[in-house]
């Protein structure tokens, strides 16, 4: 165990979030103020007799202190990981030795509105303030780059089929369990991801998408590791039996003919049988594949398999596939947007998608999911970046195109609302990238 516990991890974590919202509310000498700066420079100076220093931060949106990770945070720990964030700060150490007016700084300047990271810890450097230490975000792409390497993975996993070789299990599961890492620490990010649709590679992307949102909602629903591993792998490879469809089926722009549409209803045992060939993949994950489409009410496909038990990865992944479809740009298909998307799926509840799944997938995704465009009141274009626990009317945003119709190349991301309730702007309507030449997943990246 490290030197400070759970419970002291929490109140720090809470008081320094309430102290800076009370500046927002607050004169820097108010009793809402000062009590709290009090309790921290108290609290600090119990941890700091038994240790040195006290780390805390952001890990990929999660905010920690010390050995602490709080997944599940209180609305006050999600606005102080979200004001973290903002600000491009990665790290903060408390040093013995700290004074109270050393934190009172500090916590004025973190209260400042459009004060970076970077300019924080010049200003503390200037005032010779050397208790407090701040390491600041560096841009990374690691969520971007295993995105692409799963594209890879799957492009060698269905040529591997294609010349009638069955492939090795190996590749997918490691670059699923690199994927669950990161959908553990930033869902937001990874579902921001799945938006990326390429018409010309739709399979490929198709396959890591379903298998992102299905690692996304299976740690939503609670599950260990190892459950959400299998949901990734799952959602990777729950068309590989695809590839034994005729290409003329699976690219015919028009209606499928009874007889071609029977073809096409072989892909999930197609699927379920390579699987299960596969080595180190568990044998739930050709079983979920095998029942992708045999709907709740089990009047899907294949038919000879509606009796079978199939437990609820098979519906994890049936949801996720039916969203990143729907939303999809294909040859007999415009897209919906995210928030229709999740209003399509709603319908189809209780019938081709379980009740309970459709309830916690949109849960999941917020009342605006990550991927939305939407106009605001000010007439500004904006695109939904991430959820905003403490106010879903007001998500964290980026502003793509200016009231007077500029487009933005490097966006910084707001909020639409703060700690004190002031508003930048209110959500009016959702608004087709398509119609405004808007490639989200650019911005989402």
């Amino acid at each position: 165990m490290g030197s400070i516990s759970l419970q002291n991890a929490q109140r720090l974590t809470t008081l320094i979030s309430g102290a800076t919202k009370g500046l927002h509310l607050y004169p820097e000498g108010h009793p809402a103020v000062v009590q709290p700066l009090q309790q921290i420079y108290a609290g600090c100076q119990g941890i700091l007799s038994t240790c040195n220093e006290i780390h805390m931060g952001i890990v990929d949106g999660i905010l920690f202190v010390e050995e602490h990770l709080f997944v599940t945070p209180t609305p006050a720990v999600t606005e102080l990981a979200i004001r973290l964030e903002e600000k491009q700060i990665n790290g903060i150490t408390i040093c013995r030795g700290v004074s109270q007016e050393n934190l009172s700084t500090f916590i004025s300047l973190l209260a400042q509105k459009g004060v970076t990271g970077a300019e924080i810890a010049r200003k503390l450097e200037e005032l010779q303030i050397a208790s407090i230490k701040l390491t600041v975000n560096e841009e990374t792409n690691e969520a971007a780059e295993t995105y692409g390497e799963a594209l890879g993975v799957i492009r060698d996993v269905l040529k591997d089929i294609e010349e009638g070789r069955i492939p090795s299990g190996g590749k997918v599961i490691g670059v699923v369990k690199k994927l669950v890492t990161l959908t553990m620490k930033d869902p937001s990010t990874m579902i921001g991801l799945s938006m990326i649709k390429d018409y010309d590679n739709y399979t490929f992307n198709h396959s890591v998408n379903v298998g992102v949102l299905s690692m996304s909602l299976t740690a939503s629903l609670g599950f260990d590791q190892t459950g959400i591993e299998e949901a990734g792998i799952a959602g990777f490879l729950h068309d590989v039996g695809k590839t034994q469809v005729d290409k003329q089926i699976l690219n015919k722009p028009g209606k499928l003919s009874a007889a071609e549409f029977d073809e096409m209803k072989k892909h999930p045992e197609y699927g379920a049988k390579i699987i299960s060939e596969m080595e180190g993949v568990s044998p739930q994950v050709a079983q979920a594949v095998l029942g992708h489409h045999i709907r709740c009410n089990r009047l899907g496909y294949p038919e000879w398999a509606r009796k079978l038990p199939f437990d609820s990865l098979s519906e994890i992944i049936a949801v996720s596939d039916c969203y990143d479809a729907i939303t999809t740009l294909r040859v007999y298909q415009n897209p919906m947007n995210p928030k229709a998307a999740l209003d399509q799926i709603k319908t189809l509840a209780g019938s081709y998608l379980d009740s309970n799944m459709v309830q916690r997938f949109v849960e999941m995704m917020g009342k605006y999911p990550v991927g939305t465009l939407v106009r605001l009141d000010n007439n500004e274009i904006a695109l939904v970046v991430r959820p905003n626990p403490a106010n879903h009317d007001a998500p964290i945003v980026k502003v793509v195109i200016k009231a007077g119709g500029e487009m933005v190349a490097e966006p910084p991301m707001l909020r639409l609302a703060d700690e004190a309730g002031n508003r930048y702007a209110n959500i009016v309507a959702v608004v087709d990238p398509l119609l405004k030449n808007i490639d989200v997943a650019r911005y989402l990246k």
